[in-house]
């Protein structure tokens, strides 16, 4: 049996409302990656601003010895038993580990990890986004997501690790609500946009827990047929009748 690789960024598609193991065998055995005639390729943008956040709270961290001022007082807010003043910064790679026996492999590489003194772990994620009622119905699968992390620093660094979290980066876009000194004074040298800061805790599970998804996500993709869909599935019809089209066509 081949061997099944599981992304950290895929395991929390089994616990999403409208999650369909016909479709995730489909996408996951057929990838059509980005380089092909129908890509919608994502706006460049958005992976240089992701970049960008990472840079400069490393860059702040590294150099100062601390978090940006304003990064302690989110964290602060949502995990107010830890002190988030003398943390460390350590350097990310991308882990993968095998289970079940190795047939299966689980990958990930976190956004952030920062290092307390007596050595245990916060594992982070940004998002450049609004924290809007569409990411709370996705927190399932970025609660998958930085378990695994946190799955993943516990198996293969040996580290316990104290806390997970969203942190979200929204875009000041709505100009009415940043007073007209703030906007003066952001834009004095160049043209500038600011960004709110929201920090969202993600519930830390144990291990079995990592464990069992991923058990589930590989007799999903072990199988070497289609699993049942989902009722009502939209995805399912529109493959079907992407099926039927190119069926008539070729007849």
């Amino acid at each position: 049996m081949a061997e099944v690789r599981i992304n950290a960024r895929d395991l929390g598609q089994v616990l999403l409302d409208n999650f369909c193991e016909r479709c995730f065998w489909f996408t996951r055995k057929f990838p059509l990656g980005q380089n092909h005639p129908f890509a919608s390729p994502m706006p460049g943008i958005v992976s240089q601003a992701d970049t960008y956040i990472k840079r400069v709270v490393n860059t702040h961290l590294q150099r100062t010895g601390s978090l940006p001022s304003w990064l302690i007082d989110a964290l602060k807010n949502s995990f107010p038993g830890l002190d988030f003043r003398s943390v460390s910064f350590v350097n990310i790679v991308r882990w993968q580990f095998s289970l079940l026996e190795a047939r299966c492999v689980l990958a990930g590489e976190a956004d952030a990890i920062w290092e307390f003194p007596d050595g245990r772990w916060f594992i982070a994620d940004y998002k450049m986004a609004s924290w809007t009622q569409t990411q709370q119905n996705l927190l399932p699968l970025y609660e998958a997501q930085l378990n695994a992390y946190a799955y993943l620093a516990q198996q293969l660094q040996k580290k316990a690790v104290v806390g997970l979290a969203l942190i979200y980066f929204e875009p000041e876009h709505n100009v009415q609500a940043v007073n007209d000194l703030d906007l003066l004074q952001r834009t004095k040298g160049q043209m500038m946009l600011g960004f709110r800061c929201t920090v969202v805790p993600v519930n830390l599970h144990p291990t079995n827990w990592v464990e069992e998804l991923c058990e589930r996500v590989f007799s999903i993709l072990s199988s070497a047929t289609p699993p049942t869909g989902k009722v009502g599935c939209q995805g399912c019809q529109v493959l079907l009748d992407w099926f039927r089209s190119i069926s008539t066509n070729l007849t």
